[in-house]
């Protein structure tokens, strides 16, 4: 072999290399205790199928060309796509076999969706206890009072003008102590009710809530903000059953993500009922709706709510799915 070719073989082994020594990292630092990271960087540890998907192509790629590196590699990616992956399907608590349920439906409408009305009449044929739409423009607003008849109690946060956060919360039971927190910004609109559903008598508090997304550091830091506004809220309760609920604009794996979990105290309910990207950057094609896509939609509960499914659904005009939780109260 030619000099030449030698050393350009060296150098792609090289950058081989140096490309797994720094997925290894990514891979790993969602594992490790949440920490002070900038925010781009937080921000590519949320894009952890992304990662995956990478490593396991780098798998195959060693086999054929460095199969020793192969071989070290494979247990190590193994075990970070174990850790990364395996809460959420960790076997979940059985059934106790409660008869109280609490049903709420979430959805990222997607501002200006041109079918709204459709979405919005489907939604009135299903039985849920709550519904969940954020990003809802001026213009949709008159379309939700086609819900108002199975959905008769609301209490929502829609901005001055169709280009700013807009969500509401709408319920089959009546809602006690509504309140709108103001975190005194455009994303800083907090919707908080209380439901009891049904003859259950046992009330749920369900915090509804749709940070800004991180795309700078200056939006990073609000979002953070929220999370940490939401964390004290539900830590500093003495209500037994709190739910918190919306589109986080923040994966599983983010570190603010994981301080929100353990500063409130509250569950993932996605643990155990399997990844579910709940946002894609495209609609129509499978694949690519898979390969782009990200955790983001969130319903974290807390003690007295048993999670006994989840469900997700494609919904016509939004990049985002309509996700479905179902608890059973305790």
């Amino acid at each position: 072999m030619p000099a030449s070719e030698g050393d350009g073989m060296s150098a792609y082994r090289a950058l081989f290399i140096l490309l797994q020594i720094s997925l290894l990292g990514v891979m790993a630092l969602p594992s490790l205790p949440a920490a002070a990271v900038p925010w781009w960087l937080d921000n590519l540890l949320g894009l952890q199928l992304q990662w995956g998907l990478l490593a396991l192509f780098s798998i195959v790629a060693a086999a054929c060309f460095l199969p020793r590196l192969a071989l070290a590699l494979a247990p190590l990616y193994a075990l970070l796509l174990a850790i990364n992956f395996g809460p959420f399907y960790a076997p979940a608590t059985a059934s106790g076999g409660q008869v109280n349920g609490l049903t709420i439906a979430q959805l990222n409408l997607r501002y200006d969706n041109p079918h709204a009305g459709e979405i919005f009449s489907g939604l009135l044929q299903a039985d849920y206890d709550l519904l969940v739409i954020q990003e809802v423009s001026d213009r949709q607003v008159d379309a939700l009072q086609i819900l108002r008849s199975r959905y008769p109690y609301a209490i929502g946060a829609m901005s001055p003008d169709s280009h700013s956060i807009g969500h509401v919360l709408l319920s089959k039971w009546p809602l006690h102590n509504r309140r709108i927190h103001n975190l005194g910004y455009a994303d800083g609109r907090v919707i908080e009710a209380e439901v009891t559903p049904g003859d259950s008598h046992l009330p749920v508090r369900v915090i509804a809530l749709h940070p800004a997304a991180p795309r700078n550091r200056e939006l990073w830091q609000l979002r953070n903000a929220t999370f940490a506004f939401i964390a004290r809220q539900v830590a500093g309760s003495e209500r037994p059953r709190q739910v918190v609920v919306g589109d986080l604009n923040a994966t599983p794996w983010s570190a603010a993500f994981r301080r929100l979990l353990q500063d409130s105290r509250l569950q993932d309910s996605s643990e155990g009922q399997g990844y579910l990207p709940t946002w894609s950057l495209f609609d129509d094609v499978p694949l690519l709706r898979f390969l782009a896509s990200a955790s983001i939609d969130h319903c974290l509960v807390g003690p007295g709510l048993r999670v006994g499914e989840k469900q997700s659904r494609i919904v016509p005009g939004s990049d985002h799915r309509l996700i479905l939780t179902r608890f059973e109260l305790e």
